[in-house]
């Protein structure tokens, strides 16, 4: 059985495992990188937890951290960022990213932004064709994946108003 709850900051832990394991997995997806962030200490996690709402998919009696979304605001923009969304591979195809980013859209639907953003990665068609049947399309808009430069991602939005 999988949960989806919020974070908290003495979650910093959970969080701190659940993101390394997706940095680890899947390092072409994001725009940190597993080095930079194992060095953090607690504070810095805590950190994290502050600037942005987490969500995590935990499964089973041992709450087994299987999948993370967060998401944040930016003062200039009207829109959402949906960040940081990953599913360990072993529980991929039990609906854990649909749970996880419909807990994402709920929340983010209560914050009354103009849409949710969120940037692809080059290559990443299952992400591609994920977020396309939650209404997610790309908007052409494209920049350097800051973990690796050489590879490129997209920005891709969702109108919600």
């Amino acid at each position: 059985m999988i949960e989806i709850r919020q974070l908290t900051g003495d979650d910093w832990a959970i969080y701190r495992d659940v993101r390394l394991a997706a940095l680890t997995d899947a390092p072409y997806a994001f725009a940190s990188t597993v080095e930079r962030e194992a060095a953090f200490d607690e504070w810095q996690w805590r950190a994290q937890l502050d600037r942005a709402t987490w969500f995590v998919a935990l499964d089973g009696p041992a709450a087994l951290p299987v999948g993370l979304v967060g998401g944040f605001a930016e003062d200039d923009s009207a829109d959402l960022h949906l960040i940081g969304m990953w599913v360990r591979g072993e529980v991929r195809g039990r609906g854990v990213a649909g749970g996880l980013v419909q807990r994402f859209l709920g929340w983010a639907a209560g914050q009354r932004p103009a849409g949710v953003v969120l940037w692809v990665a080059d290559g990443n068609d299952r992400a591609q064709a994920f977020y396309r049947r939650y209404g997610f399309a790309a908007t052409g808009r494209r920049q350097p994946l800051p973990s690796n430069p050489s590879v490129g991602e997209e920005k891709w939005r969702l109108p919600l108003g």
